[in-house]
């Protein structure tokens, strides 16, 4: 069954209130084969997530309730090494995520009948290269971010009065680098390029049209943030609860009734799964923006017509 809509075409310079239309268009197009693509390959780094999630948040209550009796100390292994595979799995589920989002506007832009019947088996060589370019581009940009922490940490460590100054600057500057960064993904991705120069590219691009860009980030920040609390807050107060009533309640024995993990496990589930699917929405419209500064400053989809009548 063909769709009644036209094709929605990627490269072509656009206003912010175009983009934002787009985004919505091609979100209400293909929400199936997004959501349906969502419970092949982020269902599943969920259910293993779920398990840190909890053991996370409570080993992070018990640290505050234990850091009041001054008994800490037995918890500091424990939280630095949940930490870090909270951190892992969280990794490798954003990597699929943005993996699975662009391999599916490349296969929509590729194929006649766009995303309509479109399996796994279409598309998995572009979902594993894909995935690995979008770990090599969140452990680059984790790398730089242990550097300005470090960075930031050293002036404390020489004089935390220059921090007053310092500070402030650093974060205006983040602020104003982190915007183009956004735009490192879709550029890694959609282009035949090296990962540097996708690097140096996304300046390019980022402050060509900082201000649209940032509009963006922060509206569909908003969107997502506001499903992930949706979907994260029978979560946290189920396990809050848990914790909270094991404390004034040591006999009651909640955290060990099997419906209580059960529970807590599947609304783990349900938040997590919850937050990367709210991470689409962002991650279209930055593809989007890309498309249009793109077009706008290159020129493609005239090139491609030159190319095409030349062949004619």
């Amino acid at each position: 069954m063909e769709s009644p809509n036209p094709k929605i075409k990627f490269y072509k310079a656009r206003t912010l209130s175009e983009t934002f239309t787009v985004t919505f268009e091609y979100l209400r197009e293909n929400w199936k084969p997004l959501l349906l693509f969502s419970f092949y390959l982020i269902l599943p780094i969920c259910l293993i997530q779920a398990f840190s999630m909890n053991a996370y948040l409570r080993l992070a209550f018990s640290m505050g309730y234990e850091s009041a009796a001054g008994t800490i100390d037995g918890f500091i292994f424990s939280f630095i090494r949940d930490s870090v595979i909270l951190t892992i799995i969280t990794l490798i589920g954003n990597s699929v995520l943005y993996s699975m989002v662009y391999s599916l506007m490349t296969a929509y832009e590729r194929r006649d009948n766009r995303l309509m019947e479109i399996k796994l088996e279409d598309c998995k060589q572009s979902l594993i290269r894909n995935a690995v370019k979008m770990l090599q581009v969140s452990l680059f940009l984790i790398g730089i971010s242990i550097l300005i922490a470090g960075f930031i940490g050293l002036l404390a460590w020489i004089a935390i009065e220059t921090l007053f100054v310092t500070l402030p600057v650093l974060v205006i500057g983040c602020i104003a680098v982190w915007i183009p960064l956004n735009l490192f993904m879709p550029i890694y991705i959609f282009e035949d390029i090296s990962f540097f120069e996708a690097f140096q590219k996304s300046f390019k691009y980022g402050f060509s049209s900082w201000g649209e860009t940032f509009v963006l980030i922060l509206v569909f920040g908003l969107l997502a943030n506001i499903i992930s609390g949706v979907t994260m807050l029978p979560w946290y107060i189920v396990v809050m609860f848990g914790e909270i009533f094991s404390l004034t309640e040591p006999d009651s024995a909640l955290n060990a009734s099997i419906w209580y993990q059960f529970i807590s496990y599947l609304l783990g589930i349900v938040q997590a799964f919850g937050t990367y699917v709210s991470i689409i929405l962002g991650t279209v419209a930055i593809a989007f923006q890309y498309f249009h500064i793109r077009e706008k400053l290159e020129g493609v989809s005239f090139d491609a017509s030159i190319q095409n009548f030349e062949q004619l």
